[in-house]
């Protein structure tokens, strides 16, 4: 693996460590303690617009730079409405369900571009991805027993 694949797979679980982060804090309404993780994506810009370069000039196959722009483009997204125009999008299903999947396609092109880049560090970032899955339900569970109080 060369150096942009590694960054790839480090910013996969980077990525995902993150979004585990956000879903039990906010779960345990703990909602102050997120904007760290707006930063942390903002930064992550950084590497996944360097692997974009490097994939493109190097002449990675089409399917992988489709998956570092579909990443580029929910990190831009996510870093636009959450940071610069501050929107509350996430209150009217007409505006939170075109981000989620815009959220999920980024998840995708994480988890397989790592298992296309090296089968053995695909697992593992299978096994983040997998972390992602429990949070999310952890949240959803957690969200619903406080709005049945």
């Amino acid at each position: 693996m060369e150096l942009f694949d590694w960054l790839f797979i480090i910013s996969s679980m980077i990525f995902f460590s993150s979004v585990i982060g956000v879903f039990i804090l906010t779960a345990n309404n703990k909602t102050d303690k997120v904007k760290i993780f707006g930063v942390i994506f903002a930064v992550l810009m950084l590497p996944i617009g360097a692997i974009l370069i490097n994939y493109i000039v190097i002449g990675k196959p089409l399917k992988l730079i489709i998956y570092v722009i579909l990443i580029l483009f929910y990190l831009l997204v996510e870093f636009l409405l959450d940071q610069v125009f501050k929107i509350d999008f996430r209150s009217k299903p007409s505006t939170h369900v075109p981000y989620i999947i815009i959220e999920w396609a980024a998840c995708y092109s994480l988890l397989f571009g790592s298992l296309a880049i090296d089968l053995t560090w695909g697992l593992v970032v299978l096994f983040f991805f997998l972390a992602f899955l429990i949070a999310l339900v952890y949240n959803i569970m957690k969200r619903k027993k406080l709005k049945e109080k």
